[in-house]
């Protein structure tokens, strides 16, 4: 017997798609014993539906992968909270020091520094959050590899959205959003990025928006 549990819309890893990597390849037949769980428990419905309005085009029912599995977009457990801070701002260098003040003012609220973290598409994007956090005196970590991380320090995480995967924070903060998708990068995999980077917040979620990038339009055609 063989317990497989995955989400193929967090798959973020393209390169396995295009080298045409599928169970079936390596001779695991799963179909016909495929059960589909569709509830989030993660997230608030709230965060599930911001995640979703970059995603969701990617995320259709009638989509499948190699194996016959399709995606489908979860449904939400009911569980509600605030709704995602959405924040645009005139350029991508008035972003950390906006979640600077934010995250300051998340810690006001009642939240630990532990349970916050930074999402970045690169480590540019890290170094720069940092910077903004040492300027307003904010104990943080930064991520560069493995070993950087403590899950039990009492610090902001600065990460990339990549390394966030499979984690969970209480409060996040998705940077660069209006500069996706990136030159060069497939727009699916971008926007799969993306919804993995926003569904690490279980409570509270903050996108910063500038520059006029796709995903940017995304959520001005969803408000409108």
């Amino acid at each position: 017997s063989l317990l497989v549990l995955y989400d193929s819309a967090q798959n973020i890893y393209g390169k396995n798609r295009r080298l045409g990597f599928s169970f079936k390849s390596v001779g695991i037949q799963a179909s016909g014993r495929t059960t589909i769980l569709k509830i989030n428990y993660r997230n608030t419905r709230q965060i599930l539906q911001a995640a979703n309005k970059v995603a969701a085009e990617f995320l259709k029912p009638e989509a499948q992968d190699e194996d016959g599995v399709p995606l489908v977009q979860p449904v939400s457990c009911g569980r509600d909270g605030p709704a995602p801070m959405i924040v645009r701002l005139p350029a991508l260098q008035d972003e950390p020091r906006q979640l600077a003040e934010l995250l300051a003012a998340a810690q006001e609220e009642g939240h630990a520094w532990g349970d916050m973290a930074i999402l970045c598409r690169d480590h540019d994007a890290m170094a720069r959050c940092s910077r903004a956090l040492a300027q307003r005196r904010l104990p943080h970590q930064v991520r560069q590899r493995s070993g950087d991380f403590d899950p039990l320090a009492n610090t902001i995480k600065v990460m990339t959205m990549h390394a966030s995967k499979g984690l969970e924070f209480p409060v996040v903060a998705v940077a660069g959003v209006g500069q996706m998708p990136r030159k060069g990068e497939e727009t699916a995999d971008e926007a799969r990025l993306f919804y993995v980077a926003a569904t690490r917040a279980t409570h509270k979620l903050i996108v910063t928006v500038s520059g006029q990038g796709e995903f940017a339009q995304a959520f001005d055609h969803a408000e409108a």
